[in-house]
């Protein structure tokens, strides 16, 4: 009697382990099927990546050639395998030169442009005056500045460099532009190092002609629709070229001499800088390659991120 249920308590342990083998298995399984699945789709991610950026590039080389116009139809391509690219023509002049608007000593459009993102006027003060700490020569802080001592406790050494910014990307190491970079992370599209200083109005954003004339964004309707030309489409070659300030001006709705002035200094009407931007695809993964041209001569190239209305 007793061997028996030794017998069938024996079978009833046997059974459970083999039970918990399975179990063991099959987690085993499912753990080396995700693991799979994860790495195919990081290898799709690489390969898709890899091809967006190749598109992209080759974008930028059709965009290089000097035959290529605004609208030409080889400036977008798209392949049956989902992948392609769009470039964009237009000029460096269309942003805010930081380092000349630093070097002026700017008190109106820096300011204006970070209220207009949502910073209070102390965080503005301060980060406008960490700014100019980092191009002037001197180590003497602003009022609320940041200089060596101010980045040495923080941990970061080397720093200000005490030079204009050779880049765009360089602003981000300034004190207070972390903030910017969460409150505004296309900030970039903003800014160039590159230019007179002046902004090539016939390029530039909506949004930033109506803060250099300080109008708001429905003033510059009657621009852009002229801008636009009779197609209503921008980039295309009935596109209306502007040509002075006054002109400008009277679209905006503007008629202050101190205004018109203003303009006369900020604006031009043809930036000799070209910028191309390529965005290349592959399914869903985008890249944007940006090349920067003068005198038909490459003079920066890089990748920069995308946002939305990029």
């Amino acid at each position: 009697m007793r061997s028996d249920f030794q017998h069938s308590s024996n079978q009833g342990s046997a059974l459970i382990a083999v039970f918990w083998m399975i179990a063991v298995m099959g987690m085993v399984v499912l753990a080396g099927a995700k693991a799979l699945q994860a790495d195919t789709q990081s290898t799709r991610e690489l390969r898709g990546r890899t091809f967006a950026k190749r598109l992209a590039q080759m974008g930028l080389e059709v965009a290089r050639h000097p035959a290529i116009q605004m609208d030409d139809s080889l400036l977008h391509y798209s392949s049956p395998e989902g992948g392609g690219y769009d470039v964009k023509l237009t000029t460096e002049e269309a942003r805010l030169n930081i380092n000349t608007l630093l070097a002026s000593g700017d008190k109106v459009l820096l300011p204006r442009l970070f209220a207009s993102w949502g910073l209070k006027p102390p965080q503005s003060s301060a980060l406008l005056d960490a700014l100019r700490d980092w191009i002037d020569e001197d180590d003497k802080a602003g009022l609320n500045g940041a200089e060596k001592r101010d980045y040495q406790k923080a941990g970061f050494e080397g720093m200000p460099f005490n030079k204009p910014f050779r880049e765009v990307e360089e602003m981000l190491l300034v004190r207070g532009m972390d903030r910017i970079n969460v409150m505004r992370p296309d900030w970039r599209e903003w800014f160039t190092v590159m230019g007179d200083g002046r902004v090539d109005v016939n390029e530039a954003r909506a949004e930033l002609i109506a803060l250099i004339a300080n109008v708001p964004m429905e003033h510059v309707t009657p621009l852009l629709t002229l801008r636009a030309g009779r197609d209503g489409m921008k980039n295309t070659r009935d596109d209306h070229r502007l040509n002075s300030p006054v002109q400008v001006a009277q679209l905006l709705g503007v008629y202050q001499p101190q205004t018109v002035e203003l303009l006369t200094r900020w604006i031009q009407f043809a930036g000799p800088i070209k910028r191309l931007e390529s965005t290349g695809y592959y399914g869903d993964i985008r890249r944007r390659l940006v090349l920067i041209v003068q005198n038909q001569k490459a003079i920066w190239r890089g990748e920069l991120p995308l946002h939305h209305g990029s």
